[in-house]
């Protein structure tokens, strides 16, 4: 080799600048996949580990394996909360207050304002699994709560005629229709 073929330094692009391969060039690519490497950990860890508990939910636990295998524990913990991803599920149920009507063409008949107890988390659960449960703001084409739903659940036992009383169901509030006598002169007028 001739002293006159010496080695050029390499350069690379980079956004129109031209940057000299060396320490710097290096380091900074090691840096990029450090931060893309972090920044991939954090999600998986986000998506795997971790779950949200609002304010107004009652969330339980199920682990699939381990000391508790098999046993439903309360989590009284409101956020974040982390737990082994496959070992343990987290589960909620809407603590919200809720309004519950029975109807007949396009007529509220009888409406009660109902709410979960907590108290009776063990009970419900044995009588319809384990999953979370939500108040859903849809209704069916026929007027009536989707059948998986917290309102198609409390409704039923709300309007239960039997007597019994569920601990897991809190009745608030029992709101009648209007009956005709005690309609105002308007309304009794325009239902003629």
């Amino acid at each position: 080799m001739s002293k006159e073929t010496k080695r050029q330094p390499r350069y690379v692009n980079f956004f129109g600048h031209s940057i000299k391969k060396g320490f710097m060039y290096y380091t900074a690519i090691i840096a990029g996949v450090i931060l893309s490497l972090t920044i991939l950990s954090l999600i998986v860890f986000r998506l795997a580990f971790v779950n949200f508990i609002d304010n107004y939910e009652i969330a339980y636990r199920y682990d699939t394996w381990g000391e508790h295998r098999g046993e439903i524990r309360r989590i009284n913990k409101k956020g974040y909360v982390v737990t082994p991803p496959f070992k343990t599920k987290v589960h909620t149920i809407d603590g919200r207050p809720f309004q519950v009507c029975i109807s007949s063409i396009k007529r509220v008949l009888n409406c009660k304002l109902v709410q979960f107890n907590p108290d009776g988390l063990e009970l419900f659960l044995e009588l319809h699994g384990r999953r979370s449960y939500v108040i859903t703001d849809t209704v069916n084409a026929d007027g009536s709560d989707p059948e998986n739903s917290l309102n198609a659940y409390l409704k039923a036992y709300a309007y239960e005629e039997s007597g019994n009383n569920y601990p897991f169901l809190t009745v608030i509030r029992e709101l009648r229709s209007v009956e005709k006598s005690d309609a105002t002169p308007a309304q009794q007028g325009s239902e003629k």
